[in-house]
């Protein structure tokens, strides 16, 4: 117990070395892969991370080469065998190494690894003919483990995109953007297409990164049955097994995908300002067979349910009305709800049996069995939605208590002492720190 006091108490130390280039390529970590996805991955002893979170709608020109990312970059962390950083004879997180100069931390981040190869999605740097920057737009890149051989995989053409991981025999991205979905091949043939659906007005695919059996979408209606006033949308299934699309159901109101998990569809469905949350399982009944998950019109303010996650089968929680709820399937076909959260909170992810979520104040967690919360940090100016989980830890983005740039920095807290009443024993910062950030003092030093 002494020893595990004594690496908690120095966690919430950050980092303020600066890093050039690396000159020498970085060993290959091996080992177990935890957490594909997100702004953080781990591998064996290492972390691989965004340095900062970055919004890509405040970039300018050259923001995301690699001459102006020194700080905004990937980085990663060694830790001991207990899964703790240590420190160096300044007391300064030791074994932190800058893999890559670019932006991996934005808000439709996507890094995985597969093999000796990091996979990550970043704010596209092509610009237009015209010469105007289109950041809206999302590259996706590889590069090896040690940070070298980095490769440009492809970049989205008329929106942010949907990226799914699959696994398998051969892996694969699946890619929804500009209404097609695609096909990628990330294996010996990297960057190979095949499109599998054209003309998509919306896509969902599983909530995970696995094996894929089957994804669904969203047409629109033919242009006969426009004219004619019918409303409404398409709703397809595609089936890997058989490489083809089936009819799920047509409606007269406007179907709009949710989430896909084990199997089962979840989505909301449009009727004026009505926009009740449904579920239903693969190959049963679209209308006799699904689950109604939200009471609308019992919560004041009708439409205002946003945030809908799955929490199994049985339970789901959503956002509204400044609270998070409780969705419980009881014996008939619409679900029950409670309050599970009474304040401002955003729903981060769900793990296992806990709901994590961020307030104003901190990350929280909370079992929606016991509906007990737990502290996991106290930080203000938390990055809302930049929450992800890997082995013992919950990685964050927020500023530093000295913040004087407005820079979001990586942060992770121990999921196992969060039953200990001093949160601040269990929070670290494990990115490289802005001097200006350190002392809240504005300074002429620049790192990038």
């Amino acid at each position: 117990m002494k020893k595990l006091i004594t690496y908690l108490a120095c966690l919430l130390l950050c980092v303020s070395f600066l890093f050039a280039g690396c000159g020498t390529n970085l060993n290959i970590p091996t080992g177990e892969v935890l957490s594909n996805g997100g702004n953080v991955v781990s591998i064996g002893d290492y972390i691989y991370y965004a340095n900062t979170y970055v919004d890509y709608s405040t970039l300018t020109g050259n923001a995301n080469t690699e001459n102006t990312t020194e700080h905004n970059a990937i980085y990663r962390v060694k830790t001991d065998e207990y899964g703790f950083t240590t420190l160096d004879e300044d007391e300064q997180i030791d074994n932190i190494d800058k893999v890559y100069s670019k932006i991996a931390g934005f808000d439709n981040s996507n890094m995985y690894i597969l093999g000796e190869y990091l996979y990550f999605t970043s704010p596209n740097v092509h610009k237009e003919d015209s010469g105007d920057d289109r950041f809206d737009l999302t590259t996706l890149y590889r590069v090896r483990l040690d940070g070298t051989s980095l490769q440009e995989i492809l970049t989205t053409e008329e929106s942010r995109g949907e990226f799914f991981f699959a696994s398998g025999e051969q892996n694969f991205v699946l890619v929804f953007d500009n209404g097609k979905i695609t096909k990628v091949n990330i294996g010996d043939r990297i960057g190979s297409k095949e499109v599998l659906v054209e003309e998509a007005t919306d896509a969902v695919f599983p909530t995970s990164f696995g094996e894929i059996d089957s994804f669904y979408y969203t047409k629109a209606l033919n242009e006969e049955d426009t004219e004619a006033g019918v409303q409404g949308n398409i709703l397809y299934r595609y089936d890997f097994a058989t490489n083809t699309s089936t009819t799920v159901a047509q409606q007269s109101s406007e179907i709009v995908l949710v989430a896909y998990q084990n199997g089962v569809l979840y989505y909301k469905q449009n009727n004026g300002t009505l926009a009740p949350y449904y579920s239903i399982s693969d190959h049963q009944s679209f209308d006799s067979d699904r689950i109604q998950w939200t009471v609308l019109g019992e919560i004041d303010g009708t439409d205002s349910i946003t945030n809908f996650t799955v929490i199994n089968e049985n339970n789901v929680v959503y956002e509204a009305e400044s609270k998070i709820y409780l969705g419980t399937k009881g014996q008939g076909s619409i679900a029950n709800y409670s309050v599970l959260v009474d304040e401002d909170a955003n729903i981060e992810f769900v793990d296992g049996d806990y709901v994590y979520y961020t307030t104003a104040s901190g990350v929280y967690r909370i079992s929606y069995r016991d509906k007990v919360s737990q502290t996991l940090a106290e930080k203000e100016n938390v990055q809302q939605g930049s929450c992800d989980i890997s082995g013992e830890y919950v990685y964050f983005y927020a500023q530093t208590d000295n913040n004087s740039t407005d820079t979001y920095y990586c942060f992770r807290a121990n999921i196992h002492t969060a039953t200990l009443n001093k949160p601040q024993l269990r929070v670290e910062c494990i990115s490289s720190v802005l001097e200006d950030d350190l002392t809240g003092n504005e300074t002429e030093n620049e790192a990038e």
